[in-house]
């Protein structure tokens, strides 16, 4: 798994759906982790835009913030999204430790 992969965002999901059922909450911890979430969304006649903007923060010595985004489009008359994508910015710490960090909650995640 490598930072921004397919990968990487199934778990990501399945992390954040876990940790906040039905996105109820926009701050809420996962251990050590502190998660924020802010959405911003637009609706014309013919489109609809909504971006997701989620922060994640650990503390401590080997504390690191992750910076995700999600971004979804649908024209004027369909429910399903015509365009969606996802990044990842890693803006303080190291990568190795977030996917060490990501790793250890896919093991937390199994029956």
């Amino acid at each position: 798994m490598r930072l921004g992969d397919t990968k990487f965002f199934n778990l990501y999901a399945l992390v954040a759906a876990r940790s906040n059922p039905g996105a109820k909450r926009d701050v809420w911890q996962v251990g050590q982790v502190v998660w924020t979430r802010e959405h911003s969304s637009r609706q014309g006649a013919h489109y609809a835009f909504r971006i997701e903007t989620d922060v994640l923060q650990r503390s401590g010595s080997r504390g690191w913030t992750l910076l995700a985004g999600r971004e979804m489009w649908w024209d004027g008359e369909h429910r399903d999204a015509f365009r969606s994508g996802g990044w990842v910015h890693l803006t303080k710490g190291s990568r190795d430790d977030v996917l060490k960090w990501f790793a250890e909650q896919e093991k937390l995640l199994e029956p």
